[in-house]
């Protein structure tokens, strides 16, 4: 008999258990525009878990954003883990009759595949990125994403590779180094690279040229459809609108930039050292006034993943630390440095639908298709777009964090919803995901 329970208790011991959040309960604090929500939550293998939370009213989520307490990364199990909402502050002057919350916790187990990848645990999108629908926000699956935008090394190691295996290429790619982000690339060259490096890394691919998924995607210029894309392959893929939203916050709750900032000027919770998004004039580091040759010195990027800590910046005020900048996922220059092609196509009908209340919701698939979103949005306080490729922290509310009602600055800098995916701006490169 003691044997036999000692088998039985070897699959527990091999296997992590998920985190268990219950006896969930939410009330307004008497007199304030303050929600309380109270939970259980117990894991067994994990001394702390990465929480979400989503609030509804009356069957629809609610922009649920200044939040603090039991919420976010390092949460100890426990009784009576508590979170509050500021419904005055991210709600104000409304009403519901009927509230509700969902609450995920991620206990963080996963092993990345590689170095080169970093963990985004499930959750829900932050901010008014990844809105799809007015007060409607997306919930995502657990997923990798890579640590930095794809530099030009990377993305010459897979096109040759592409090259020789029955891949062709629109455009060839530029960057100022080979160290920085690649750019002038279209999406439909991005998706098939996406493709060409799951083949080479021995991954079976996302994207096929039709329906029936028989014919990967390697070649000409295809408008691909959700249909045609097999989503629970190990390959590598672009990131949805929804995805890239929830991984540039890396988890913060915080205010406008993924770090506390919910009170001051941009100038007071913004310095030089935090990420590169000074305007042309500005010298902000060695790449915008001694660029590697002149054909590259408006490109104002610098290399994947430089503000880690090491960053040098000209006229640094005196007494800025240089901080890494990684946010709360491990995720580099989801703030500053060049924009990112994104998987969703557009249409400005999308509330017509009713999928973005799915899960996992991939965007819009109504045929239409001629134009992609790219993550780079320049946005001044007054709720306007410049067309500066990157913006002063005391004129600039946020960089490539926020869309105003959907709208993506284009390559032109005038407001658009996204680009054609034939073209190749010069200020976009891209990052790719990995589902689990």
């Amino acid at each position: 008999m003691r044997s036999l329970l000692l088998l039985l208790l070897i699959p527990s011991l091999l296997s992590a258990a998920a985190p268990v959040v219950s006896n969930v309960r939410a009330a307004q604090r008497a007199g304030t525009k303050l929600i309380d929500v109270t939970y259980d939550l117990s894991d067994s293998d994990s001394a702390a878990v990465f929480v979400s939370i989503q609030i509804y009213g009356n069957g629809s989520t609610l922009p649920a954003f200044s939040l603090s307490g039991d919420v976010g990364s390092g949460v100890v199990p426990g009784f009576n883990k508590k979170i509050t909402w500021n419904a005055g502050q991210d709600w104000n002057r409304q009403y519901t009759t009927s509230g509700s919350a969902r609450i995920i916790a991620d206990d963080l187990t996963t092993t990345v595949p590689n170095s080169t990848l970093a963990y985004v645990p499930a959750g829900f999108t932050v901010g008014s990125s990844g809105v799809y629908s007015s007060g409607t926000f997306v919930f995502t699956s657990g997923f990798y994403m890579d640590k930095t935008e794809i530099s030009r090394d990377t993305w010459e190691t897979v096109k040759v590779w592409g090259l020789s295996n029955g891949y062709t290429f629109d455009n060839s790619g530029n960057s100022t180094a080979a160290d920085h982000p690649v750019i002038g690339v279209s999406w439909y060259d991005v998706v098939k690279w996406c493709n060409a490096r799951s083949e080479m890394e021995g991954l079976a691919p996302i994207y096929f040229t039709d329906a029936t998924r028989t014919t990967v995607y390697r070649t000409g210029q295809v408008i691909l459809r959700n249909t045609y894309c097999n989503f629970t392959a190990p390959g590598y893929r672009l990131p949805t609108r929804a995805e890239w939203s929830k991984a540039a916050w890396g988890g913060s709750t915080s205010g406008q930039y993924p770090w506390p900032s919910y009170y001051g000027s941009g100038a007071e919770v913004l310095d030089s050292g935090k990420g590169n998004y000074g305007i042309s004039s500005t010298k902000m580091h060695q790449w915008d006034s001694a660029a590697v040759s002149t054909s590259t010195a408006g490109y104002l990027t610098t290399p994947c993943g430089y503000y880690n800590g090491s960053q040098q910046v000209i006229g640094a005020p005196v007494g800025v630390v240089m901080k890494d900048m990684a946010n709360g996922f491990g995720l580099y220059d989801m703030f500053g440095n060049v924009g990112e092609w994104l998987w969703d196509s557009d249409y400005s009908g999308v509330t017509a639908t009713t999928e973005y209340k799915d899960d996992n919701y991939k965007g819009s698939d109504l045929g239409l298709g001629d134009s992609r979103y790219f993550a780079d949005s320049y946005r001044t306080p007054s709720g306007g777009w410049d067309s500066q490729s990157r913006m002063s922290p005391t004129t600039a509310r946020a960089t490539k964090l926020f869309w105003s009602n959907g709208n993506i600055l284009n390559a032109t800098g005038t407001t658009s919803y996204g680009g054609s995916p034939s073209n190749t701006p010069g200020s976009v490169g891209f990052r790719t995901v990995r589902g689990l």
